[in-house]
């Protein structure tokens, strides 16, 4: 047996569970079909194990073709669950497509065809740091009032364009409400508001697109994503869908104009008034913006306690990567110079503007003690 021939095989077996699990629901409500197809679009065996998303992609497009040349109502079933529910745009295509074609021939819509996934948003709302660093969002779902349940998913938004640090489903929306306002009671300076629902699908879709990205990834160490993630994808990027029919636009990142006016602009400001106005304070400007821009990928105005301890760890800031030691000896107090005056430009209150300046100083602290021997610090 070649390779087309057993990818067929696994294909066949495949939609014959499929059926086998759509006869068992029979007139099951589009939760229940919601529930299950997440469960079997994740590939995830029950030890925890699952396929890549790359080949989980190219098993699922072989079972909607394998459904679609069959005509029986568990076939046309399982085509409607990956149109309500497959993550990938053409597939939910291709499926809606097979399962039109079946209905033409004769076999009856199953039960819940004209509601799956059309949900009722009944609530978005968001906890968030002052600098934008974490967001703890929640969205609450229900069909009219019933099967009413909630995803809460923790942000982090130093890494990419956000990687999820936790994501939870529950059918009780008032525990997951404690956690935002838990959040806003601490010392972390959180605030708990309604959230844009366009901008809630834009920061779910870009943690999911994250997160499959460091989980596809073998170099990264560091568990990426929480264990029910692969469980619990299809169904938030379902959700994701039915919060908006777009995603808010992202941010735009700056030009390399725009940057290089920064860079002058802070050079002018009161913030660098105490540096030495020549090539060595300008050199180690623009190693220390690149960094932000181009390593972490972050507007380099736009930052945190968290990113600023990131980037000042970068090997290409430590003294003894940098070619002029002069440059060296300077970064620290402009990074310090920088960020101070980040805070300024944002506006941030007096308690941000504290722990993102402590950041800096054990960050710069760290950059000082690693100088080579024979250079003063200042």
């Amino acid at each position: 047996m070649d390779d087309s021939d057993r990818a067929s095989a696994r294909a066949s077996s495949s939609a014959d569970f499929l059926e086998f699990n759509f006869s068992l629901k029979g007139d099951g409500s589009p939760w229940s079909v919601e529930q299950s197809m997440t469960q079997l679009l994740a590939h995830e065996s029950a030890e925890g194990f699952a396929l890549s998303l790359a080949v989980s992609v190219q098993e699922d497009a072989r079972v909607i073709h394998e459904l679609g040349r069959r005509r029986t109502p568990t076939a046309l079933a399982a085509l409607r669950g990956f149109q309500a529910m497959s993550t990938i745009d053409t597939q939910r295509e291709l499926a809606r497509m097979n399962a039109d074609r079946i209905v033409q021939e004769g076999i009856p819509e199953p039960p819940w065809t004209s509601t799956i996934g059309r949900v009722r948003v009944d609530r978005c709302w968001w906890a968030h740091d002052q600098f934008d660093e974490t967001a703890i969002v929640l969205f609450a779902f229900s069909y009219d009032g019933n099967d009413e349940h909630a995803i809460l998913a923790m942000i982090d938004r130093t890494v990419g364009d956000g990687l999820f640090r936790e994501l939870t489903l529950s059918m009780h929306l008032d525990s997951l409400l404690e956690v935002l306002q838990y959040a806003e009671k601490g010392d972390e300076g959180f605030v708990s508001e309604p959230l844009d629902p366009a901008f809630g699908r834009r920061l779910l879709e870009e943690a999911i697109a994250t997160s499959d990205e460091l989980t596809e990834d073998r170099e990264y160490k560091p568990k990426p994503v929480p264990a029910a993630y692969r469980k619990m994808r299809a169904l938030t990027l379902a959700r994701a869908r039915a919060l908006s029919d777009v995603a808010a636009p992202p941010e735009p990142f700056p030009s390399s104009v725009e940057i290089e006016l920064l860079k002058r602009t802070f050079l002018a400001s009161g913030a660098a008034a105490g540096l030495p106005a020549d090539d060595t304070t300008t050199q180690a400007v623009d190693l220390l913006v690149t960094q932000f821009t181009d390593e972490a990928g972050c507007h380099p105005v736009r930052i945190g306690p968290r990113l600023v301890l990131a980037v000042l760890g970068l090997p290409a800031l430590a003294p003894e990567h940098i070619d002029d030691p002069e440059v060296a000896r300077i970064l620290p107090d402009v990074a310090e110079a920088w960020v101070s005056w980040t805070a300024t430009e944002r506006g941030l209150p007096d308690d941000a503007v504290e722990r993102l300046e402590q950041a800096t100083k054990e960050a710069c602290a760290h950059l000082r003690a690693g100088e080579p021997e024979g250079h003063e610090t200042t």
